[in-house]
């Protein structure tokens, strides 16, 4: 029996989750003169963090969870994307400067006032005029407030992310932002939070593998399937100049979406996808462009790259912390080879292995899918009532919140194999498991189901309130 995605209940009090803390937060840059919706919003914007508990400077010498800049994009008649000034040098890039900080801000808002009622665009418009709005203002994030008609009337606001969210609030606006605003302040990036083992496998072992060419094929189908977009590049969006800049003085030349991952039972390891930002086309994978990692956290929290014997990785994709949870979350089975050396379900095995056998990341949207092929574990947004994207502590948390509610997961009598699960505002995970019945190799059986007994788009991701 298929099923639709249904909405499920948000904590309406942030504070009560175990993750939020207080957080402080500075105003930089004055409003455009004219723009009162925009003065109206950050003012009660401000009012509602302080009623939460949080401190709101105009100035620090200290460090900032939040930073919010006024930018602005002029009235016109062209689209929304067509009319963003380009800002060079981006202003995030001048903030330790100009406002005497130890570090960057980790978030740092671009708030722009507009005509236009973002939650009434296309999802890849939206997505499209937040991606350019971020590249030439430099900001990660944008708050798009569109404004009513009346003086000062603030009709909706939309959180636009670097991951393509865009969630958009019409009702109790300055709080909910707020409270989005604030999850994000909350959740720590741990991306760079790993070590590199070296010569942790043999060169002849890493080239004797096969799970590096399972991962290509896969990606290679799932290009063609539409699970995975070409590469992005910042010069899709902003000036070959400010591209320039961005490259030589931040490293960052772009990015590709989605990730694949599997574990290898004869290298006991998980492999994956390498970082998106390493020039990376998941569709046409190589050999160098998957990595190798421990699918155990040290210390819950660090990730540990192996590294064949004269290789030096790339970074892994920034889900791998994620998929590390899921892995050391769920429980264990025994597998062996068959006669023709390929890894199979056995209770006797030599070989205990996680029950996840392997999954994607895809940025698209599931409009329905068959409960009795795939389970479909909801969000959990009493304890995540919103998102933070990938990469952070509370998506690793999410991973190990995720596992303990599937039945699939835990329930041997269960006889599905496959599980999904939405990721908020941006995409969705979805995992095979060894269970009997399975296709030989690796990915097979999940992408069979993709357009069958899974319905998606990319053109429309879902962005529940």
């Amino acid at each position: 029996m298929s099923s639709s995605p249904v909405a499920a209940p948000v904590r309406s009090d942030v504070t009560a989750c175990g993750w939020w803390r207080p957080c402080t937060v500075q105003l930089i840059g004055e409003v455009p003169d004219g723009q009162r919706a925009l003065r109206v919003f950050l003012d009660r914007l401000t009012a509602s963090f302080e009623d939460q508990g949080h401190t709101v400077l105009d100035r620090s010498h200290g460090e900032v969870d939040l930073m919010l800049m006024c930018g602005h994009i002029p009235d016109g008649p062209q689209p929304l994307r067509e009319r963003i000034p380009e800002t060079y040098p981006p202003l995030s890039a001048m903030l330790r400067q100009r406002h005497g900080l130890r570090r960057n801000p980790r978030h740092v808002v671009a708030v722009v006032e507009v005509p236009e009622q973002l939650s009434a665009l296309p999802h890849a418009e939206v997505v499209a005029a937040a991606r350019t709005a971020m590249g030439r203002l430099g900001a990660a994030k944008v708050l798009f407030v569109s404004r009513g008609d009346a003086p000062g009337q603030v009709r909706e606001v939309t959180l636009c992310t670097m991951e393509g969210g865009h969630p958009t609030e019409v009702d109790g606006i300055a709080d909910r932002v707020r409270d989005r605003l604030v999850t994000a302040a909350c959740a720590r990036q741990v991306a760079e939070d790993y070590d590199t083992v070296r010569d942790a496998i043999t060169a002849e072992a890493w080239e004797a593998g096969g799970t590096p060419e399972r991962l290509a094929a896969a990606g290679r189908r799932m290009g063609e399937l539409g699970l995975l977009s070409p590469p992005l590049r910042v010069s899709d969006f902003v000036s070959e100049q400010l591209a320039d800049m961005y490259e030589i003085y931040m490293g960052v030349r772009g990015f590709s979406e989605g990730m694949l991952f599997a574990f290898d039972p004869e290298l006991d390891c998980l492999v994956v996808s390498a970082s998106g930002s390493w020039d990376v086309d998941k569709r046409a994978l190589t050999r160098e462009q998957v990595v190798a990692v421990e699918p155990r956290l040290a210390d819950g929290r660090r990730l540990r790259v192996l590294a064949p014997s004269g290789v030096l990785p790339m970074q892994p994709s920034v889900e791998t912390w994620e998929v590390c949870a899921l892995m050391e979350s769920c429980p264990t089975v025994r597998v062996a080879k068959d006669p023709s050396g390929t890894w199979v379900l056995d209770p006797n095995g030599e070989r205990e292995v996680p029950l996840i056998r392997a999954g994607v990341h895809a940025h698209v949207g599931v409009t329905s899918s068959d409960d009795a092929v795939i389970e479909t574990v909801e969000p959990d947004r009493e304890e995540f009532p919103y998102g933070f994207g990938c990469g952070t502590d509370l998506t690793v948390e999410l991973a190990r919140n995720t596992v303990r509610r599937s039945r699939a997961v835990n329930d041997p009598g269960d006889p599905r194999a496959y599980v999904r699960w939405p990721l908020l505002y941006h995409g969705e995970m979805a995992v095979e498991l060894w269970k009997p019945g399975l296709p030989s190799q690796p990915f097979q059986g999940l992408l069979d189901l993709y357009g069958t007994a899974v319905r998606f788009t990319p053109d429309d991701v879902p962005q529940p309130v």
